[in-house]
């Protein structure tokens, strides 16, 4: 039996929010939001607000089932260990974003003395342990499994490479936290992420509800959390499957610390005079950038795209000096406001940065090569210029009038005659209108149809 109501909160980094819905005739409808401060040191606390505050009428929020996400940790730290950087690497990142993780860092081939330190003072929560086909290389694998083993590293180490040398992997990491799953490429040109998600939202779930106040909240709802990028993800997953017209789609999350950035639609669709280098990625992508943020990260997005940041600046006649000011003001307060008009027009610059960057670090480039048979073209990563509609979630681009900043995702980069990023062309923006998508996305497992259609039917469409 369906219940009369149904609740969902998301624990975020910076706000607790949920939102009290009724499901009626294969959608559902908003009974009531509400948001507050997360708590970081209990976040039960600020749970326990934000579901207080969504009961209606004069009945307690027990009566009713509550759904729950959590990025409170700042997401899952993943660092990603291949044999090739083109391709078991890439297929580690794969399976790390899709499962909700951030990769911290990449290492490829042999690990080095100097890169066994950096690991050990990174301290991710998961070594995500690549590398070699089913019966092929094993002596790097072998190797870098010595090596993890004799470490100090205190991160769960998860294996998923050459199948063949699975049980001396683990011999060689007894002592260690760590697990064996299904290799992530099996075969060349193969890939087999499933197995290794499974096990890193496991993960995450164990390691996430140990900590401040959230396992308070699983035995009160009975429950366990999903990452919410990954709740995200699964959305994005069924919305393509199941919604008319939805089939080519991006979404940009873009919140204080990170920006993600999802895409449904083929990776390549070929074309006589078109090859594909390196693999062939999946008909759902996601990204996430730890360096594109507005506030939590505003330093570093300020690092990253002083160039552009720069340009926009001097466009509108805008002291660098006054940004940087309030980008110092914003990093150490990711609670502050904007406070008049200068400081709402540097947000607008800072989100624009954001999703420019987001989107072409997802895609893939096509470039020009010559021979003296002729010229052909060479395609490498991800082919976004069948997308037709983009959606803009997350506190800031859910409340954003202005599709130029969202269609920023189209912008080219810097111009290269033999070479382009395979950005979308020109899709329709569109914003989701009351910060519904993570909340929704909860609701996803349970009520998938439900879910993707009230999604798609509270996006507010934006015009300019």
């Amino acid at each position: 039996m369906t219940p009369s109501a149904l609740a969902s909160i998301d624990i975020g980094s910076t706000y607790t929010k949920g939102a009290l819905f009724a499901l009626e005739a294969g959608a559902f409808r908003l009974l009531s939001r509400a948001e507050t401060p997360t708590t970081a040191d209990n976040l039960a606390v600020g749970f326990g607000r934000v579901r207080e505050k969504l009961g209606p009428g004069g009945r307690g929020p027990e009566d009713f089932p509550v759904y729950l996400s959590s990025s409170a940790r700042g997401g899952l730290k993943i660092a990603a260990l291949g044999l090739t950087a083109d391709l078991t690497l890439s297929i580690a990142r794969m399976a790390a974003y899709s499962a909700g993780g951030k990769i911290v860092r990449t290492y490829s081939y042999e690990l080095a003395a100097d890169e066994i330190a950096g690991l050990e003072a990174l301290q991710p929560d998961i070594i995500l342990f690549t590398g070699g086909t089913d019966g092929g290389n094993s002596a790097v694998v072998l190797r870098n499994a010595e090596l993890l083993g004799r470490s100090s590293t205190a991160a769960f180490i998860l294996y998923a490479g050459n199948a063949k040398v699975r049980d001396r992997v683990l011999a060689l990491l007894d002592g260690k936290a760590a697990a064996a799953t299904d290799n992530v490429m099996p075969e060349v040109g193969t890939i087999q992420i499933e197995p290794a998600r499974e096990v890193i939202r496991k993960i995450f779930l164990k390691r996430i509800v140990d900590g401040k106040g959230l396992s308070t909240v699983v035995r009160e709802t009975g429950r366990d959390p999903w990452p919410t990028p990954l709740a995200v993800f699964e959305l994005v997953r069924r919305i393509g499957a199941s919604q008319p017209g939805w089939s080519d789609f991006g979404l940009v999350d873009m919140g204080g610390a990170t920006t993600d950035f999802y895409s449904h639609t083929e990776a390549f669709t070929g074309g006589d005079s078109v090859l594909l280098r390196g693999l062939h990625e999946p008909l759902l992508k996601r990204t996430v950038e730890g360096d594109l943020g507005l506030r939590v990260s505003a330093a570093a997005l300020w690092e990253s795209e002083r160039a552009y940041l720069t340009s926009r600046l001097a466009a509108a006649g805008r002291p660098i000096e006054d940004f940087d000011a309030y980008i110092h003001r914003v990093s150490a307060q990711p609670e502050s406001r904007p406070e008049g008009g200068a400081e709402r027009a540097y947000d607008e610059m800072m989100a624009a940065a954001c999703v420019r960057a987001a989107a072409l670090r997802h895609a893939g480039t096509l470039s020009r090569v010559y021979t003296p048979q002729g010229g052909f073209h060479v395609q490498r990563g991800k082919d976004l210029r069948r997308i037709t509609r983009l959606i803009g979630t997350g506190g800031y681009l859910s409340r954003t009038e202005n599709a130029a900043i969202l269609l920023e995702a189209c912008a080219p980069g810097q111009a290269d005659a033999d070479s382009q990023p395979l950005l979308p062309v020109s899709p329709a923006a569109y914003a989701d209108e009351g910060y519904l998508f993570p909340l929704l996305a909860n609701l996803a497992g349970d009520y998938p149809d439900a879910a993707a259609r009230t999604a798609v039917g509270g996006l507010r469409v934006l015009k300019g």
